[in-house]
This record gives C-alpha cells, structure tokens and sequence, in this order.
C-alpha cells in the first residue's frame, strides 16, 4: 500500500506531487496512506507506479482558481484532510465529479473546510494588525483552530517589518529580515530549545500562501482600523500593488481628532511599512512639533496606499499616482475617516485635496482656510512637506516652512477650541 509522508501540516508541494502521481497510476483513494512526518523526518512517498487503468487520463488540468482552494483547504485541521482532498481530484479525473454539485459529502466538505480556513484566517490577521499597530512587545501569542501560520507569513512580514514572533501551539514564526519556523510549544515549551529552519530551504518550500482581495463589504465592516489595515494588505483595486513592497496603510489612535492625508508612500515608506517616515516624514514631524502638535496624537494616512515609482538605475524615485490609483484607494480613504471620524482633516498636497474633496483643487485658492466637510469635519488644505524639499534657495525654505507651520498651527487651535467647546 503507497504511503506519502508530508514534511508539515501544511505541506503542499509534496501533496500536490504525490497526488498528481498516484492519479495518473490509477491508484484508488482507499489504497493511499497519508500522514505528517515526524521530528527529524523527510518528505517521502512511493513513486512506484499502480496498475494504470484503460482510461487513466493523461494528465488532469485544474484551474489555478480551483487549487488556491485545495491549498487552504489542506491548512484545515482534520486529519483526513490529505487523503479527502486526494480523493477529490480522483473523482474528478475518473468519475466525473462535478464541482458545481451541493449535494456532495466531498464537496460539502471542502467548501467548509475551505470557509473555516478563511474564517481562522481572517481573526488571525486582525489580532497580528492589532499587535502590529499598538507595538506593545515583539512576541504574539495565539492559538489558532487550523494550520495557517505558514500561509500567512508574507501577509505578517508586509503588514509589519519590524522584528516580531507568533507562537502557536503547533508553530513558531518569526521574522527578523527573513522568515523562520521552528516548533510549536506542544512540541518545545521553551522558546531557547527549538531549533529555527529559514523559509525557502530544506521543507519550508512547498505551503501555499493565503491570499484574500478584499470586497467593498469588507472594507465597508471593518470594525477597527486594525481591521481595516488588515484587510487593505491583499488590495489588488489597481496595478500598484505589484511592483510595490506592500500596502503602507495609516497609523495612529482611532478617534484622533486630527487626520493627515498625504499623497502616496515613498521609498523609506514601502521599505517600512509606515507613512510618513521618509525626509518628508521627518520634516513633517518638526513642523508639527513646532506647531505645538504631536505626532503620536494624529492619524496620519495616504490617498493611495501604494509606492508608485520608476526605476533610475538601481534607484527608485517617486511617480506621481494617476487617477485611476487615486480612484481605486478612495473607498479605503472613506473608510478610514469613518472609522476616525476627526474634527479636522488636514490634507497635504494637491492629490491628497482632490481625493478628498472629489475635484480639482488649487492650492493657492484653497490653503490655510478651514472650511466644513461632511459630518461634523472640518477640512484645511496646505502643502505637501515634499514641496518644501524641493525648494532651492534657503530663503524660499524658510519662508514656506514658516507658512507650513502656520497651517499647522490653525489645526492645533482649530482642535483646541472645538475641544474646549465639547467640554463645557
């Protein structure tokens, strides 16, 4: 009897090898053994061939669509979930299952599996975006209900760049500039005795990665802006995502009473994930201070939340977003503010104006005034701090910083007085 030795709960690519074979050779469901490997094991299976029946097919072409779904169903915890899933595709190579049947226990099977999977995903990513935006310690504890870690470690590594660990009783994960997996704590209790193995070698080669595009009801239920980040990561609304890092999504306390809206991401801010970190980043933080503002008060954003850029050698250099990039991040915009709901929004720039307000905006003719938004917010228009960069002579620098921080100062006294005004 063929046996197939998995190197992980989640090991895809052995599975998908090891089935791919067996169908081809005819080899009933009920004859193949299935099951994980232990400590100290290879990946391993029997390649002998079965007895090929007369209308064994040739190959067996499956949709790209169809085996996302085989992989996330293969992170259920059920450990009839190898052999279940192998008879699947038997079926449906000899005995005509069709995909659209309700009724089929195999079927039924792999939808809940698969929606159970998704589920567990999904409150998964949430707590690590939790974890991510209060940066309370390095080490996120958890206990999920199927094989997940793994299909998630390049959402943890976009959603955060900094040093972190999940520990989870069947798996440890960490990133410390490169993915590792060790044991979980039902196998090592200590952190100092497991043994780490780096993604990409050895049998960290074959999981599947989850990969959720988010729908407009999943932006418009967000609960938190933990959430929301969560779900921005896999955004595929335009085609910035894909010579970009990651998402960059906003940061600060819910219910600030100041939001920033810039532009887009820049270098610094794709490589770490944060807006507002880069040289416009930093000037911003001392026209704030200046101000009388704190930066850790703020919710600071972008109207696209993507880098869009062009190469200059081994350069990357900013690349004002079209309208379209603008268009396609505006449902994330709103839902941000509904979720902050700030007494002022201040926007920086041109593109962050014209996202905000949905029309061409002038600077000149619209700066350093407050004027009313839609529910109870007040909106101001000024400069990107990019702008002030770009100045060449020092004393247009200091005079335009000057100006910038005059803006500023209108939103702190804005803030201050609607504050006094909701206290008396």
């Amino acid at each position: 009897m063929p046996e197939v030795v998995l190197a992980h709960q989640v090991d895809f690519a052995t599975w998908r090898k090891a089935s791919s074979h067996f169908v081809r050779a005819g080899a009933l469901p009920e004859s193949v053994v299935w099951r994980v490997a232990g400590a100290g094991q290879d990946a391993v299976w029997s390649a002998e061939p079965a007895q090929n029946p007369p209308d064994a097919p040739s190959g067996l072409n499956l949709s790209r669509r169809f085996v996302g779904v085989l992989a996330q169903a293969l992170q259920a915890h059920d450990p009839e979930r190898f052999a279940t899933l192998y008879r699947i595709v038997y079926r449906l190579a000899y005995a005509g299952l069709v995909l659209t049947d309700t009724t089929d226990p195999d079927l039924l099977w792999l939808r809940q599996a698969s929606a159970a999977v998704r589920a567990d995903t999904l409150r998964f990513r949430d707590a690590f975006s939790t974890f991510t935006a209060h940066g309370d310690g390095d080490v996120l504890h958890c206990v999920p209900e199927h094989y997940i870690l793994e299909a998630n470690s390049h959402y943890c590594m976009e959603r955060n760049v900094r040093p972190w660990r999940v520990v989870a009783p069947y798996r440890r994960m960490e990133w410390a500039g490169g993915i590792r997996f060790a044991a979980g704590t039902d196998t090592v209790a200590e952190d100092e005795s497991v043994h780490w193995q780096a993604d990409g070698t050895g049998i960290w080669q074959g999981y599947g990665l989850s990969v959720f595009p988010p729908q407009r009801k999943d932006v418009d239920t967000a609960p938190t802006l933990a959430a929301l980040a969560a779900r921005a990561m896999d955004c595929r609304a335009c085609a910035l995502w894909q010579p970009a890092s990651r998402t960059v999504f906003g940061e600060g306390p819910e219910y600030a009473r100041i939001m920033l809206v810039g532009e887009q991401p820049g270098d610094q801010e794709d490589l770490q994930g944060r807006p507002f970190v880069g040289p416009a980043g930093q000037l911003l933080d001392r026209a704030l201070q200046d101000a009388g503002l704190r930066r850790d008060q703020i919710y600071v954003t972008n109207a696209v939340k993507h880098f869009h850029f062009t190469w200059n050698g081994t350069r990357r250099l900013h690349h004002k977003p079209e309208a379209e990039h603008v268009a396609a991040c505006h449902v994330w915009l709103d839902a941000e503010r509904r979720l902050v709901r700030p007494a002022l929004l201040v926007m920086l720039g041109a593109t962050a104006a014209q996202s905000v307000l949905q029309q061409p905006v002038t600077i000149s003719r619209t700066r350093s005034r407050l004027f009313p938004l839609e529910e109870q917010t007040q909106g101001l228009v000024t400069v990107h701090p990019s702008y002030l960069l770009r100045l060449r002579d020092e004393d247009s620098k200091q005079r335009e910083y000057a100006h910038f921080v005059e803006d500023l100062r209108l939103a702190a006294h804005y803030v201050a007085q609607h504050q006094n005004a909701e206290q008396e």
